[in-house]
Order: C-alpha cells, then sequence, then structure tokens
C-alpha cells in the first residue's frame, strides 16, 4: 500500500491503465511461440513428457534482457516449425515469486537460456544445457545437437515395423525414410557425394550410444515438421533396404503411405536442403499444406510492456515497498538535487552529511555502493563549506561509475511523468528508514528528513505544511525510535489532508489517510480513530527489510549477493 493511493481509485486506475496498454504490450507475446512459466508452473512446464524445452531466465529490467529480446522473439518464431518436438518459454526473475527457481537455474545472471530434455526433474547434477551462444543460428545449431537425442530421432532398424508407425501418429499419411550415413559406414563410391553439411567429431562416435554423425537426416526430419501429415524416419544400415526391396542407391528418399505402397524420390544433391525441396514437391502435388504461419505481431514496446508489469505488480501486491523506488530517490538527490545547490554551509553541509551517513549505514543499496558513501560521508567530515560544484566533485571521486539498479518508479509510479515520483519516493526513502534506525539515535531520521524539506525540497507548499505540523507536534516530544515512526507518519497524513486535491495531486492516485481499512483492518476503531499500538505494527511490517521487493531492479537479489 502507497500512501498516496486510495483503494477504489487505485482499483479504477488499473482497469483503465491496463486496458488502454492492452494484453498487446507485453515483452513476450504468445503469438510469438512464447510461453510464461512462473513459480507454479515451471515444474510442470518442464516435466511434459513429449517435447524438449527451451527456457530463457529473463529480467525486463535488465539491459541486457532488453537488448535480447527482439532477437530471441524472432527466433521464437522461427522455431515454431518445430514445435512438435519443442516448447519455447521465458521466465520472469524481476518478480520476486520466481526468485527461488532462479536462483538454481539463472546462474545469477539474465539473460540465461537453457534447454531441458522431456520429463525433466530437478537434480542436484543436472540443470538442463546453459546455451550460451545469443546468435539465432548458433542457438538453433544447439538447440538441434539437443533434440537429436529425442525419440523421435531414434533411428530406424531392420526389425521395426512400419505399420507401428502409422498406429502410432494417427494424423501421418506419409513415412519418409532417409538414409543417413555414419563415418564408419561410407560407402567409397559416396564418399566424395556428401555435402559439407554433414559434420563429424571422430570415427569413435559413431557407436549406438551416438549413431547420429551425418547430419541429413536430422535436418530434413526438423525441416518438415511443420507437416503434420508426414513423419520423417532416419536409418543408418543398408539392410533396411531390403525392405524396401531396392539396393543401396545414393540421394534417395522412400515414402511409404498408409497403404503400404511404396514412392522413391532422387534428391538432386545429396544434402538435407535437397531432400526437404522433393518431398516438399511431392507433397504439394497431393495438396498436403504445413501448419499455418504465426500471425504478424509488433514489436515490444519495452517501456509500455514494462509500464503494464508494473501496474499488474500493484493489482496483485499492493502492500510491496519496491527498493526500486527507494534508489530511484537515493539517485534523484545525490546526482540531481544536492549538485543543484549553490552553497553547502552551516546547518545546511550538516544536513546533507547526515543524510550521507543515513544512507550509508541504513540503505538497501549494494554493499559496494555502501562503502563508496562512506568514503563520501568521511571527505564532508573535513568540510565546513562546500559549492554545489564542489559536492558534484567529491561523489564524483568518491562514488565515480556507480550506476543505480533502480531504473523506474514501481510503487511511485504515476499517472503522468510530472506527477508523483520523486516526492513519493521521497516519503517512502524517510519511512523506511525510521523503521530501520534502531542502532541510532532517536529523532536522528526526522532531523535529517526536515532539514532536507527545509533546505532542498523543490516543495514550497510542503515545507509549510511539515512546519505547521512541527508546531502542532514539536519533534521535542520524539523520545524513541517508535514515537519517530510514528511522528513522521502523522505528518504524512497531515500534508496529505493539506493538500489533497491541489496541483501537486495525481487524480488517479488520490492523497488519503493511510494505512486504508484494507491495508490495516486493526489500524482503526469503531469510532475510525486511530489504534497508534496497530499503526506501529503496521508501519514496522511493510517498511522493513525483508519486506523490500526486487521487482524493478535491473539486477536480481541473487545477482548482488
Amino acid at each position: 500500500m502507497y500512501p498516496n493511493d486510495t483503494l477504489s481509485a487505485f482499483s479504477l486506475l488499473l482497469c483503465v491503465l491496463i486496458l488502454s496498454a492492452g494484453h498487446g504490450e507485453l515483452l513476450f507475446n504468445p503469438d510469438d511461440n512464447v510461453e510464461q512459466l512462473d513459480f507454479a508452473s515451471f515444474e510442470s512446464g518442464l516435466s511434459e513428457p513429449t517435447t524438449g524445452k527451451l527456457v530463457q531466465f529473463f529480467n525486463g529490467f535488465c539491459e541486457e534482457s532488453q537488448n535480447f529480446i527482439p532477437a530471441f522473439r524472432n527466433l521464437s518464431r522461427k522455431l515454431y516449425k518445430w514445435h512438435r518436438v519443442l516448447k519455447v518459454h521465458v521466465l520472469d526473475c524481476g518478480k520476486d515469486e520466481n526468485d527461488g527457481i532462479c536462483s538454481i537455474y539463472s546462474n545469477r545472471k539474465t539473460p540465461t537460456l537453457r534447454y531441458f530434455p522431456p520429463s525433466y526433474k530437478l537434480a542436484p547434477d543436472d540443470l538442463g544445457t546453459e546455451i550460451t551462444h545469443r546468435k539465432p543460428k548458433e542457438i538453433q545449431s544447439n538447440l538441434a545437437l539437443n533434440l537429436q537425442k529425442l525419440d523421435y530421432f531414434k533411428m530406424f532398424k531392420q526389425e521395426d515395423n512400419v505399420t507401428h508407425i502409422f498406429r502410432t501418429h494417427k494424423d501421418v499419411e506419409y513415412v519418409a525414410f532417409v538414409f543417413q550415413m555414419c563415418l564408419d559406414h561410407f560407402l567409397p563410391h559416396l564418399e566424395t557425394g556428401n555435402s559439407m553439411e554433414e559434420k563429424y567429431a571422430s570415427q569413435g562416435d559413431c557407436n549406438e550410444d551416438n549413431p547420429i554423425v551425418s547430419v541429413i537426416g536430422r535436418n530434413t526430419l526438423l525441416e518438415l515438421l511443420p507437416y503434420r501429415e508426414v513423419v520423417v524416419r532416419i536409418f543408418d544400415n543398408h539392410d533396411v533396404y531390403n525392405k524396401f526391396g531396392i539396393s543401396p542407391v545414393p540421394n534417395l528418399v522412400v515414402l511409404v503411405n498408409r497403404a503400404g505402397k511404396f514412392l522413391f524420390l532422387t534428391p538432386e544433391m545429396d544434402s538435407s536442403k535437397a531432400y526437404v525441396a522433393a518431398i516438399k514437391q511431392f507433397l504439394i502435388f497431393v495438396d498436403l499444406k504445413p501448419q499455418k504461419a504465426l500471425p504478424k505481431t509488433p514489436p515490444a514496446n519495452i517501456s509500455e510492456a514494462l509500464r503494464y508489469e508494473i501496474l499488474e505488480q500493484h493489482k496483485h501486491h499492493p502492500s510491496r515497498i519496491y527498493r526500486a523506488d527507494l534508489e530511484r530517490a537515493i539517485d534523484q538527490i545525490l546526482n540531481v538535487e544536492f549538485p543543484g545547490t549553490s552553497h553547502f554551509a552551516g546547518t545546511k553541509i550538516v544536513v546533507l552529511r547526515n543524510f550521507v551517513k543515513l544512507i550509508y549505514n541504513l540503505s538497501p543499496l549494494k554493499p559496494k555502493a555502501r562503502e563508496k558513501l562512506a568514503d563520501l560521508y568521511y571527505s564532508l567530515r573535513v568540510k565546513k563549506q562546500l559549492s554545489g560544484v564542489g559536492f558534484k566533485n567529491l561523489l564524483l571521486k568518491s562514488v565515480k561509475n556507480y550506476v543505480f539498479d533502480g531504473k523506474q518508479y514501481v510503487g511511485c509510479i504515476g499517472s503522468r511523468p510530472s506527477l508523483r515520483g520523486f516526492n513519493c519516493s521521497l516519503w517512502i526513502l524517510f519511512h523506511y528508514l525510521s523503521v530501520e534506525s534502531e542502532k541510532l539515535k532517536p529523532r536522528s531520521v526526522l532531523l535529517v528528513f526536515l532539514g532536507y524539506v527545509r533546505f532542498f525540497m523543490n516543495c514550497k507548499e510542503c515545507d509549510m505544511k511539515i512546519s505547521e505540523f512541527k508546531r502542532l507536534r514539536p519533534i521535542a516530544n520524539v523520545t524513541n525510535d517508535d514515537e519517530q515512526i510514528l511522528w513522521l507518519w502523522a505528518a504524512h497524513n497531515y500534508v496529505n489532508k493539506q493538500l489533497a486535491g491541489d496541483s501537486t495531486e495525481d487524480p488517479q492516485f488520490p492523497k488519503i489517510q493511510f494505512p486504508s481499512e484494507r491495508d490495516c483492518p486493526n489500524c482503526r476503531n469503531n469510532a475510525a480513530e486511530w489504534r497508534t499500538e496497530e499503526v506501529l505494527h503496521y508501519l514496522k511490517g511493510i517498511y522493513v527489510l525483508k519486506n523490500l521487493s526486487w521487482f524493478g531492479m535491473s539486477s536480481g537479489k541473487h545477482a548482488i549477493e
């Protein structure tokens, strides 16, 4: 629950914005042959017994994942012709609920690609096969090597029965037999007829455990998968020709129909491309067509898709506090607000130092960032006065090229860019700091908050309202951590009440007295009066480190531990 939100208006906003964004604004469209998995469907999806699985573990807020989206969508569309033997999935590692799965399979980085065989079950020594390539052709080649291990690619033996194939495949009208030689079995007069397409490692690879060295049969099978009425079977034993009543012949494809009649095709070359062309020509003659092509889809609008995902997060997890919002607030203060100040001296520089000290002690930033902020603090300790430019130079020297992971407002998203955003995230940051400040002196967070509002906050109305509240509830009366938490909460509600309906309010996120009755039913008594003990319990429950969501961060939890 975010303090500026009303439940009814928020629900209405979600309906309006989600409908306006449309379900087409997704990072991965189902019409691109991609199915999204989550923590609930992951295990059952991978245990499916008939097909291999390609899974991309991604984070939509990660730049590397975003850059890979167009290539992966194009790849998944190309792989649609293989969908009889391969399913394409994605799993969003940016979502908290998928964290357990991603910590196992994504190896702390996104995007990660893995291939899983049929009926996959998690085992300590089997996490699927990671595919490190990023070029679509190389990924397809790697997938083909894995798919050829499926039963669907099993060699046809002399003792096998063609009628069994028709019994187990009700839609099949033709079985195409392709002779595929292992290196040991090459006939002298055929050796020069094999194309460069036939790859082999060594003569020792040609055995029962690894019978496929030449890939003509495999590639022919893969290319003809879009034709449901056709099954390709590969054989590597010349004796199988006896079943067809013929002698071994180069460049020969044998077709068998349901009636047991044979048709012999002679491709122009000894390559899968020529084999496929010959078989397709025959299929055109008998009026058999491939599966219907996928519908055209527009390129992913990443910013709109992420906005849709953020709104979905709000809908399903209204009480979450997001690290991304805290990072955006800290980033804005350090890199925009403070450097924009002309001169720091006296109380101003004290507020500056104490803010940096609070952040490096209590913020949820990476350990690396906290170390850099500690350096910044110790640099500031010896300064009695400083210009905005001087602070920026100290910041660059201490923090250098550190990049914040929070790229977008999540809990503080507004209906327009000029609304909510930073001011919302600033309140959330100080609520969080007040809850996490048990080891500091009482009022430490409040003094920094009040100093920041007075000297640096670009909101004169907020400063005036906070000053009014200070006169009503002097901070001298705050003597412990709990009172500090409640003072900030009461001040926030006071400002919300005073500014409700003015130009700073997002009409789709009205300012309310929080928490709402739905989020905290016990926070009010029957007379609608606050029960501060319950309010305190609620605030300590949501503005605490362990409740912070990683959604919206460009690097996930396990990438920065």
